[in-house]
């Protein structure tokens, strides 16, 4: 939908620039195709309806509100919805009318999304098992990464007499920066010289945010819910201490008392605890930081390139071992999927592939005599 400042659109951009960089010629196409702005990146950028005008071997789908209908339309040989996050799931399991309301349609877009007959991947193991178990959907695991180049551990001078606490600070209600507020001042009835940062829209450059990350005694972060945790990733990648809510956007590398303390959403008398508990405990903070840092080097967006172009190469070529008159059979399929919702077979020789094609597809279909 954009190039700015946001965790989802870092992970195209890191993804976009290392596969740039393995030779592929890939193009983010966004709103008004304007550049970006906060971070370097190699890949082309062009608008919105120039995707319309090119023909794609891949094209990637991530924010299906604002960009499902255009990519519908758009040409390409394998067409895949990469998941990012899964907001509001309540209203994606089963029939819920509240789904077509104006204020949650956005909703529906995803749902059509991950019901269609494209690739689906996920961006975190929890969200693999989610949409395995909740909507019958098998999709391909493809985990995030750090930038170790530009979040690294860092030698800061701190004052001796203060415990710094960093969280990013962003005003969205989901991120729980309320819940910190109301955290920090348990805290301070406890232990005064605890002091409270912040970095979100202060404009600290992405180089100067391994500085920041470091510059912290520990790092809280309060999301409600989210598809995968750049900011405790990246204090850990600083080996920063970290307390973190348990949520599945940090599955995948916080584990309680082993490499971060976790507590549940919502909760400030939780994480004051934690916190708490952290500032007196010396080799607890020890512990978490060195654990961290070594589980946390493990997720490299090198790593993380490479898999998605086996994926990619891979689905390629098993549609290209495909004789021509079955690939003109998924064109129709895939056809039928996203823009018919009533199928009436006639013709036994030519409905029976198409047939068997939508049902291989899981789609569910009525059976009359």
């Amino acid at each position: 939908p954009h190039l700015k400042l946001y965790g989802g659109i870092r992970r195209i951009i890191e993804l976009a620039n290392r596969l740039t960089e393995r030779g592929h010629d890939v193009t983010i196409f966004h709103s008004d195709g304007s550049p970006c702005e906060w971070m370097k990146c190699i890949a082309k950028i062009k608008d919105y309806k120039s995707v319309l005008k090119e023909e794609h071997d891949v094209l990637v789908l991530t924010h299906p509100p604002s960009d499902y209908p255009i990519f519908k339309k758009a040409k390409a040989r394998l067409k895949i919805y990469y998941v990012l996050a899964l907001y509001e799931r309540s209203l994606l399991k089963g029939i819920n009318l509240k789904i077509c309301l104006p204020w949650d349609r956005h909703m529906l877009f995803i749902r059509n999304a991950l019901y269609s007959p494209y690739l689906i991947l996920s961006n975190a193991t929890w969200m693999y098992y989610w949409l395995k178990k909740n909507m019958n959907i098998d999709s391909k695991l493809l985990l995030g990464g750090v930038n170790f180049e530009m979040f690294r551990p860092i030698e800061v001078k701190r004052n001796p007499n203060e415990i710094h606490i960093l969280c990013s600070g962003e005003i969205r209600e989901r991120k729980g920066t309320k819940t910190i507020l109301k955290a920090m001042e348990i805290v301070k009835k406890e232990v005064s010289k605890v002091a409270l940062d912040t970095y979100y829209d202060k404009g600290i450059s992405q180089k100067d945010m391994a500085k920041k990350y470091s510059s912290a005694d520990i790092f809280v972060d309060a999301q409600w819910y989210a598809g995968w945790n750049n900011p405790v990733a990246e204090a850990m990648a600083c080996k920063v201490p970290v307390v973190c809510t348990d949520i599945g956007g940090v599955r995948d590398f916080a584990f309680h008392e082993k490499t971060a303390l976790l507590v549940p959403p919502e909760d400030p008398q939780a994480m004051a605890l934690a916190v708490l508990r952290l500032i007196r405990d010396d080799k607890l903070r020890e512990k978490l930081r060195e654990n961290a840092y070594k589980h946390i080097k493990t997720f490299d967006w090198d790593i993380s390139a490479e898999n998605m172009e086996k994926i990619l190469l891979s689905e390629l070529n098993k549609y290209k071992g495909y004789s021509q008159n079955i690939r003109k059979q998924y064109r129709i399929v895939n056809f039928i999927l996203e823009n018919i919702s009533n199928i009436l077979f006639i013709g036994y020789k030519i409905a029976i592939p198409i047939y068997r094609l939508i049902k291989r597809k899981k789609i569910k279909i009525c059976e009359g005599e």
